[in-house]
């Protein structure tokens, strides 16, 4: 994740995991500014779940790819906040967050959620659609599928 402009360049269609601040306690929400993931990520085998979940993302949105071309990364998570910092600023913190082409970023464990976000399935399965969708924001698949936004309510789709 460090020649900062040529690599926030190469990583412009960046999200983060929207609408999880209220789920999580994480301070930001929107984050569909472009950002380089930090350099302290270290890459993660992704856990045998994944398999599963990428199949099930496959079947509701009808899209398709390889889940071995995704490359996993785990991101120390702000021991107060749960997240890492992602867009938007210091003050937002991201659950997840995909970079084309294919790398998926995951916040670890700190002392606001101790189990991380790792083998969260909703936030890893939001990001493994932003992979097979291979764009930015999120069209109406995820919508679809329930992976739009979530609160501590349960509630999930889109706001418009």
């Amino acid at each position: 994740m460090r020649a900062r402009s040529t690599l926030v360049a190469r990583l412009a269609p960046v999200l983060c995991v929207a609408s999880l601040a209220a789920a999580a306690g994480l301070a930001g929400t929107g984050c569909e500014v472009a950002t380089a993931p930090p350099p302290d990520a270290t890459p993660l085998n992704p856990l045998p779940s994944y398999a599963q979940w990428w199949a099930e993302v496959e079947s509701c949105s009808g899209l398709s790819g390889d889940v071995l071309r995704v490359a996993w990364y785990e991101v120390p998570a702000d021991p107060a906040g749960g997240g890492f910092y992602c867009a938007d600023g210091p003050d937002h913190a991201c659950a997840g967050e995909w970079a084309e082409p294919h790398s998926i970023y995951l916040a670890g464990p700190s002392d606001h959620y101790p189990q991380g976000y790792l083998a969260d399935e909703w936030t890893v399965k939001h990001e493994m659609l932003h992979d097979l969708v291979g764009h930015p924001g999120h069209p109406q698949v995820f919508n679809d599928c329930r992976l739009a936004s979530r609160t501590p309510a349960g509630v999930y789709g889109l706001t418009r």
